[in-house]
Protein backbone atom coordinates (compact mmCIF):
# COMPACT_ATOMS: atom_id res chain seq x y z
CA UNK A 1 0.00 0.00 0.00
CA UNK A 2 2.39 2.52 -1.16
CA UNK A 3 -0.45 5.04 -2.99
CA UNK A 4 -2.25 6.36 0.27
CA UNK A 5 -3.48 9.41 1.45
CA UNK A 6 -4.41 11.28 4.83
CA UNK A 7 -8.05 12.97 5.42
CA UNK A 8 -9.18 14.52 8.22
CA UNK A 9 -12.88 13.71 9.35
CA UNK A 10 -14.19 15.37 11.83
CA UNK A 11 -11.90 15.73 14.92
CA UNK A 12 -9.85 12.26 13.45
CA UNK A 13 -7.28 11.83 10.83
CA UNK A 14 -7.75 8.63 8.77
CA UNK A 15 -4.95 6.98 6.60
CA UNK A 16 -7.01 5.77 3.31
CA UNK A 17 -6.05 4.26 -0.26
CA UNK A 18 -8.66 3.70 -2.89
CA UNK A 19 -11.20 1.16 -2.02
CA UNK A 20 -10.99 1.19 1.99
CA UNK A 21 -14.19 1.56 3.81
CA UNK A 22 -14.16 3.78 7.23
CA UNK A 23 -16.78 4.73 9.69
CA UNK A 24 -17.51 8.39 9.99
CA UNK A 25 -19.85 10.36 12.18
CA UNK A 26 -23.35 10.78 10.78
CA UNK A 27 -23.77 14.86 10.41
CA UNK A 28 -20.71 13.98 7.80
CA UNK A 29 -21.93 14.70 4.73
CA UNK A 30 -18.63 15.58 2.41
CA UNK A 31 -18.45 14.02 -0.93
CA UNK A 32 -14.78 15.37 -1.79
CA UNK A 33 -11.57 16.24 0.63
CA UNK A 34 -8.44 17.47 0.33
CA UNK A 35 -5.97 15.74 1.96
CA UNK A 36 -3.71 17.09 4.52
CA UNK A 37 -0.90 14.75 3.21
CA UNK A 38 0.03 12.42 0.24
CA UNK A 39 1.98 9.55 -0.80
CA UNK A 40 1.94 9.04 -4.55
CA UNK A 41 5.14 6.73 -4.52
CA UNK A 42 6.55 4.44 -2.19
CA UNK A 43 8.93 6.89 0.32
CA UNK A 44 7.66 10.18 -1.42
CA UNK A 45 5.14 12.26 1.01
CA UNK A 46 3.54 15.27 -0.43
CA UNK A 47 2.65 17.86 2.52
CA UNK A 48 2.79 21.31 1.36
CA UNK A 49 -0.61 23.08 0.86
CA UNK A 50 -0.46 24.37 -2.39
CA UNK A 51 0.49 20.88 -4.14
CA UNK A 52 -2.26 19.29 -1.98
CA UNK A 53 -4.74 21.18 -3.99
CA UNK A 54 -3.98 19.07 -6.64
CA UNK A 55 -5.49 16.15 -4.70
CA UNK A 56 -8.93 15.52 -3.98
CA UNK A 57 -10.08 12.37 -1.86
CA UNK A 58 -14.22 11.05 -3.74
CA UNK A 59 -16.17 9.67 -0.99
CA UNK A 60 -19.30 7.68 -1.59
CA UNK A 61 -21.75 6.41 1.26
CA UNK A 62 -22.69 3.09 1.60
CA UNK A 63 -24.76 2.61 4.47
CA UNK A 64 -26.39 3.72 7.77
CA UNK A 65 -24.66 1.59 11.05
CA UNK A 66 -24.58 2.57 14.66
CA UNK A 67 -21.53 2.84 16.84
CA UNK A 68 -20.26 -0.64 19.95
CA UNK A 69 -22.73 0.44 22.69
CA UNK A 70 -21.04 2.14 25.59
CA UNK A 71 -22.29 1.00 29.12
CA UNK A 72 -22.72 3.80 31.65
CA UNK A 73 -22.56 2.94 35.30
CA UNK A 74 -23.29 5.89 38.26
CA UNK A 75 -23.24 4.82 41.36
CA UNK A 76 -22.95 6.76 44.94
CA UNK A 77 -21.60 5.37 47.63
CA UNK A 78 -23.73 4.44 51.23
CA UNK A 79 -27.35 5.11 49.62
CA UNK A 80 -28.43 3.05 47.17
CA UNK A 81 -28.72 5.35 44.13
CA UNK A 82 -27.59 3.07 40.65
CA UNK A 83 -28.27 4.25 37.53
CA UNK A 84 -26.94 2.33 34.45
CA UNK A 85 -27.31 4.09 30.91
CA UNK A 86 -26.82 2.56 27.75
CA UNK A 87 -25.37 4.96 24.41
CA UNK A 88 -24.58 4.15 20.83
CA UNK A 89 -23.55 6.59 18.86
CA UNK A 90 -25.03 6.84 14.68
CA UNK A 91 -22.67 6.78 12.37
CA UNK A 92 -22.21 6.49 8.22
CA UNK A 93 -19.79 3.91 6.33
CA UNK A 94 -17.94 5.66 3.60
CA UNK A 95 -15.99 4.04 0.73
CA UNK A 96 -13.08 6.04 -0.58
CA UNK A 97 -13.89 5.93 -4.86
CA UNK A 98 -10.92 7.42 -5.84
CA UNK A 99 -7.32 9.84 -5.32
CA UNK A 100 -7.61 12.47 -7.53
CA UNK A 101 -3.97 13.53 -8.74
CA UNK A 102 -1.81 10.19 -8.38
CA UNK A 103 -2.58 9.27 -11.68
CA UNK A 104 -0.43 11.95 -12.69
CA UNK A 105 1.88 11.69 -9.72
CA UNK A 106 3.31 8.19 -11.22
CA UNK A 107 4.33 10.03 -14.70
CA UNK A 108 6.40 12.47 -13.47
Amino acid sequence: MSKYAVIKVGSSQERVSVGDEFAVSSSFAEKTIIPILVSPRKGQVVIDDKELKKYKVELEHLAVSKSKKINIFQYKNKTGNRRRVGHRENSKIVKVKSIQGLESAEEE
